[in-house]
């Protein structure tokens, strides 16, 4: 490793290694999870009942706890099998396991902890949603242990993650959610797993292949082709959800929550390839204050609109 490689993680004060290397900081991509109580309002509880809200919340809270330990032990995994062509990147090669501030034994340790306390618990909080779970840590170990090399394989694995999290809040609250979620959820995430892989692409250039052997099968245009349609795409579904779901108001008032989320797509593929071209996609969806505005203001519409109309 080189001095170059080290500096910066020498000169910039951050996480210890150990809580770096779980990246904390995507932990709100597990927010999903609270999509159906967030959806539910007004059917499965009412704001001025505590009684029939307080559980619900309870459940969703603890299996986006349980969830955000089995990912971070997917982090420290995944890490561990990438320390050598993370070197090579000029962003992941400051990650503590390729930089060598944490050995793979410790991290492997951690990881095995980690999976060891969430999957029982989330058995213990619902079958169901304990099941999804599961689930989810078998298909992210095959993704890490090869299935990441196999083009558009890698994206809709990671797709299917997204929307994992989606199926398990609703089955631990015992709440049913509109068909038009899950589609509208697949296609934004299927969205910004292609702009990650799109990022990568245009960042590395001729060396994406070093780095990410997948990259080597995709082309820019492929990948261009890929953000747009899915952009397009999770825009479109979200909208015939707001007036087709039966599980909206009939009146259509939910589509008062399309601005939010027309707003916060176009806001991330304009830093993406702008003023934050050099960052991390996730680090874009979730430190920029105006699309956490954003998600903030969607939030609160699609409440109220709910709350309103029963």
């Amino acid at each position: 490793m080189t001095a170059s490689a080290t500096a910066p993680a020498v000169r910039r004060p951050g996480l210890p290694p150990l809580l770096s290397a779980m990246r904390p900081y995507q932990w709100p991509k597990n927010g999903l999870i609270f999509a159906a109580f967030i959806f539910s309002a007004g059917d499965a509880w009412k704001p001025s009942d505590p009684g029939s809200w307080w559980p619900l919340l309870w459940r969703s809270g603890a299996l986006f706890a349980l969830w955000s330990l089995v990912s971070s032990a997917m982090y420290l995994l995944n890490d561990i099998e990438d320390r050598e062509l993370d070197r090579i990147h000029p962003r992941k090669r400051h990650r503590a396991i390729a930089r060598g501030a944490l050995t793979p034994r410790a991290a492997t340790t951690t990881a095995v902890c980690l999976g060891a306390v969430a999957l029982p618990l989330a058995f213990v909080l619902d079958t169901r949603a304990g099941a999804v779970l599961a689930g989810y840590t078998v298909i992210m170990l095959a993704y890490s242990g090869g299935l990441k090399r196999v083009p558009i394989l890698d994206v809709l694995i990671l797709s299917a993650g997204v929307v994992a999290r989606a199926v398990g809040g609703a089955l631990a609250i015992d709440v049913s959610i509109s068909p038009w979620l899950y589609v509208c959820s697949s296609f934004a995430a299927f969205f910004f797993a292609s702009s990650k892989r799109w990022a990568e692409h245009r960042q590395l250039g001729p060396e994406a292949a070093q780095h990410r052997p997948a990259l080597a099968q995709y082309g820019s245009e492929i990948l261009g082709q890929l953000l747009t349609i899915s952009a397009a795409s999770a825009l479109l579904s979200y909208a015939l959800y707001t007036i087709e779901s039966r599980h909206v108001p009939r009146n259509g008032s939910m589509a008062l929550t399309l601005p939010w989320v027309a707003f916060a797509l176009f806001r991330y593929l304009l830093l993406l390839d702008g003023p934050r071209r050099g960052d991390a996609p996730d680090r874009i969806l979730f430190t920029d204050p105006q699309i956490l505005v954003a998600v903030a203001g969607f939030v609160a519409t699609a409440v109220t609109v709910l709350l309103w109309n029963h």
